[in-house]
């Protein structure tokens, strides 16, 4: 997996204090609007009262985690359901991409989104995605304060947020959603032409800033876009435990089909290890050392990844289930080293999800950004996700185009073999804050 993590310090920063483009700095844009900070703590690293404080205060509700939960699994089963192959998906970066929508939105278009992100209004989105923000952000920060303290090399390890909104000079966006934007989600502005070839260039740019360089698109843009929102998140967790280069072999792997490709396996066995020998699947997982796993869901012997795909409640069930499902004893492992990215048109699977509107030239009511008739033209998500012996990267990035419209142990330990020589699908979960951050699937490892 090659990586391009060179971490900017604490992580007190902005997107727009990222982005050193020129042409798109809102520090030379008039128009433009930067994002509100997140300012240092100030706490020293070995006042842990202090830092536990902050981080309570930031912590996300139960209600908003069982909302995030939902949405991940109702969205990544209506969108991987609809793939072949490989496939890689991020909820949380649509999520908040839909909630500075939702932010703008009014009258049944509002409440067909807020209904999917599953909050009850606009001020208690904001103010647990703002939490939420804060927290990754806080928590980057001591890592690194911890790490000086003890004399030791800063982690690598990072979840980030960035959300930027890109604005056409043919819209008047309303002051008070850039406002908003700007203090609850973090978003900076910029003023750019959609008409000009350059623009999805300067995107590009921002997107691959953002990212750690792991995604450096040129998005398709049309003349007729006003408005562009755009999230990005990009994670990194080393294993807590790495793979040695030493056991990793060329081995077999059969495809969905019957056919058959030779990849690199990492080997190991963990003698105390949790897992779950449920109907048709094992389930086990592994830990980095940012507070997150990545947990794999092998079917068994003769069925298909499609029988869990397509049920997003059965899907839940199984990645989320309760601590008195797991079973602790040996873990084989035997995992293909991967690397491949996903792009996707999300419009379809959205509107299955109940947002129609929106995508309605003559219905859909933005009344919150501007006076002008506008309507969600495209959705579109780039993600990636890299596997080896060290740990786990992933980045992805939403844009949404805005148009203008028409008007305990037994005595003999279980073992289960997780030997992933077979299509498999695999979830990154942020354990501590119970947020998943990637859904996906690997049918063949050999494919970029």
């Amino acid at each position: 997996m090659k990586r391009y993590r060179k971490l900017l310090g604490v992580l007190t920063v902005s997107a727009a204090l990222l982005w050193g483009c020129a042409g798109i700095n809102s520090h030379n844009d008039p128009d433009g609007m930067e994002a509100a900070a997140v300012e240092s703590a100030e706490i020293p690293a070995d006042d842990y009262e202090a830092w536990n404080a902050l981080l309570s205060e930031n912590d996300i509700s139960q209600e908003f985690r069982d909302s995030l939960a939902c949405f991940a699994f109702d969205s990544g089963s209506a969108v991987l359901s609809e793939e072949e192959g490989n496939a890689v998906f991020s909820p949380l970066s649509l999520y908040y991409a839909l909630s500075i929508l939702g932010t703008g939105a009014s009258g049944e278009t509002e409440t067909e989104i807020m209904e999917a992100l599953g909050v009850g209004d606009k001020a208690e989105l904001a103010d647990q995605c703002a939490k939420l923000y804060r927290r990754y952000a806080y928590t980057e920060e001591r890592e690194k304060l911890l790490a000086e303290e003890y004399g030791e090399e800063a982690s690598d390890s990072a979840i980030r947020l960035a959300d930027s909104l890109w604005i056409s000079d043919d819209i008047a966006l309303r002051t008070a959603y850039q406002e908003t934007c700007a203090e609850d989600f973090y978003t900076s502005s910029y003023h750019v032409d959609f008409k000009d070839p350059e623009t999805a260039g300067k995107i590009g740019e921002w997107i691959s800033q953002q990212t750690e360089g792991v995604l450096a698109p040129e998005p398709e843009l049309s003349s007729d876009t006003v408005l562009a929102i755009i999230n990005t998140l990009y994670f990194y967790g080393g294993w807590q435990d790495r793979f040695s280069e030493e056991f990793t072999e060329e081995d077999t792997f059969t495809r969905e089909d019957g056919s058959e490709v030779t990849v690199p396996f990492m080997n190991r066995t963990d003698e105390m290890r949790g897992f779950i020998k449920g109907d048709g699947y094992t389930l086990s997982g592994l830990s980095t050392n940012n507070n997150c796993e990545l947990l794999f869901l092998l079917p068994d012997e003769g069925t298909g990844i499609d029988e869990f795909i397509h049920d997003s409640d059965r899907l839940r069930e199984i990645f989320a289930e309760t601590e008195d499902k797991w079973t602790t004893g040996q873990v084989i492992w035997k995992i293909p080293k991967f690397s491949f990215g996903s792009s996707f048109d999300l419009k379809e699977p959205l509107m299955s999800m109940g947002m129609e509107r929106m995508y309605d030239s003559l219905q859909a009511e933005f009344a919150g950004m501007s006076q002008d008739p506008l309507y969600v033209d495209r959705t579109i998500q780039e993600a990636h996700i890299g596997v080896d012996e060290e740990g786990v990267e992933g980045a992805a990035y939403t844009m949404i185009a805005i148009a203008e419209g028409s008007a305990l142990l037994a005595e003999e330990p279980e073992v289960a073999e997780m030997i992933l020589d077979r299509p498999f699908l695999f979830a990154v979960h942020d354990y501590r804050n119970d947020v998943w951050l990637f859904l996906g699937v690997c049918a063949d490892p050999s494919m970029e």
